[in-house]
Order: structure tokens, then C-alpha cells, then sequence
């Protein structure tokens, strides 16, 4: 646990944002080495009496280290310095490729956690994309990504009934979608289209990827759509704060960056 040394205060503070002057005194200790991956950052009563602030100020400075992925915060335990595991998925815009196959470039495999796919009335919007009629049943797929033993996303996506009924245990064990689906429908899927907004961890999301309530979430909706202009399945990719999505538009460099 790390001793609380008291701040000191320049003139220059008095125009800093407390909450940004508290980050910035993690940042620091962090950097240069007062406090170590798996150390346990000060905690809340300490900051605000420290600061002479609320506690709520102090949870939003922890709220902005925790969606940069340098700290982790436990419900009951408090806060620590995070582990440098960041995931990174580059995406391609010249190519169709799987967060799987985005991840294995830098090296790392991902598997497959609490694996489901069950027969449903998918949500309105998710029932327009397939361009289902209403009430009209569907395959929902929802199972855990896991990087390292870490759980890194939760993945829900929807399909029609002619293309979920194919899917089989080790298609959900062990393959991406994209590569199974591809498989059923005959073809390498060719276009992905994303959206990406953001979303606070609540309940049961929360609880399947290990994070605390109110963690940031960066989400991901796609639809994937086969030469023929269907799409064939639909979705979400809910994923903790620390993965990095880089993206390459157009052309690649001439030469690599370094």
C-alpha cells in the first residue's frame, strides 16, 4: 500500500481542476516508479481529505486513469496500478478481418468463455438489420472473449434461423463468427460495417467481464453483409476500456512508422 505524501502547491494550481491534479499526481508517482504494477493507489478518503474534496471528485479522476487502462478498480478492494496488458486490434479499412485476427497480429490467441446460442426474438433493431418480418425467430450468439486468461470483451450477435441452425458446439468453442459464418454461407465475408460508441458497465456485463460497475466500455455494433447484399449476422462487441482500436485508412506508409 502506498504512503500518502503530502502535495505541493504552486500557484499554477489554483487554475488546475482538482480532479486533474489528482490524475496527474497518480500519473506521476506511476511513471516514476513510486508505484508499481499490482500497488494500491491511494484511496478515495485519503485523496479528498488530502485535496480537501469530495469523494465524488476524487471517483472522477480515477474514472479517466481507469478508462486510459492505467489503473484497475475492485468494488470493496479499491484501486491498483494496472498490469501494461493493453490489446490492441488495428483494423484494416482494405480488409475484412475478425477481432481475432486484428488481435493474433500482435501475437495473442483469443478463446472463448460461457459460450450460448439460443432461438429468439431479437431486439427491433437488430430484426431490421437481418430484414426479418416481426416476431420472426432468430439465433442470438453471446459468449466471452478471453485474452491471457483476462476476459477482454463480451460478444452478442443475432442470425437468421437458416444460417444459426449450422452452427455447432466447436463453432462456438473454439472460431471466430466471421470465420464460421463465412464457412456456412460459402464465402469469406466481404464487408463489415461498424459503429463505434461507448457505455458504462452495468450488472451482468459487469460481472462477465470482471470489471467494476460504471467501468467505461468502448462498443462496437457491426453488420456483416455477404456478396449478395444480405447481412448475415448482426451485433454487439463490448469491450473493456484498455483495448485499442487503431485504425489504417487508405494506402499504408511508405515507410513504417517507428
Amino acid at each position: 500500500m502506498s504512503t500518502l505524501i503530502p502535495s505541493r502547491t504552486t500557484s499554477a494550481d489554483r487554475f488546475t481542476p482538482l480532479y486533474v491534479r489528482i490524475q496527474e499526481r497518480i500519473r506521476a508517482a506511476i511513471a516514476d516508479g513510486t508505484m508499481a504494477a499490482g500497488d494500491r493507489v491511494w484511496s478515495e478518503a485519503e485523496l479528498a481529505r488530502e485535496y480537501k474534496t469530495t469523494r465524488s471528485t476524487v471517483r472522477q479522476a480515477l474514472a479517466k486513469l481507469e478508462f486510459e487502462g492505467l489503473i484497475v478498480r475492485h468494488v470493496g478492494r479499491g484501486s491498483f496500478v494496472a498490469e501494461r496488458t493493453t490489446v490492441r486490434s488495428p483494423i484494416d479499412s482494405r480488409f475484412s478481418m475478425s477481432f481475432e485476427e486484428q488481435v493474433a497480429q500482435s501475437g495473442r490467441i483469443v478463446t472463448y468463455r460461457s459460450p450460448t446460442l439460443e432461438l429468439m426474438i431479437p431486439p427491433q433493431p437488430f430484426a431490421e438489420t437481418l430484414g426479418l418480418e416481426p416476431h420472426t425467430l432468430a439465433f442470438k450468439l453471446k459468449r466471452v472473449r478471453v485474452i491471457d486468461g483476462r476476459p477482454v470483451c463480451l460478444e452478442v450477435r443475432y442470425m437468421p434461423r437458416e444460417i444459426g441452425e449450422r452452427v455447432t458446439g466447436e463453432m462456438l468453442a473454439s472460431r471466430s463468427a466471421q470465420s464460421f459464418v463465412g464457412d456456412i454461407i460459402g464465402e469469406s465475408i466481404p464487408t463489415i460495417v461498424v459503429s463505434v460508441t461507448a457505455e458504462l458497465a452495468q450488472g451482468s456485463v459487469a460481472s462477465l467481464l470482471n470489471v467494476s460497475e460504471g467501468s467505461p466500455l468502448l462498443v462496437r455494433k457491426n453488420s456483416h453483409y455477404a456478396s449478395s447484399g444480405a447481412v448475415v449476422q448482426c451485433g454487439r462487441s463490448l469491450f473493456v476500456g484498455d483495448v485499442s482500436t487503431d485504425y489504417v485508412l487508405g494506402r499504408p506508409p511508405p515507410h513504417p512508422p517507428k
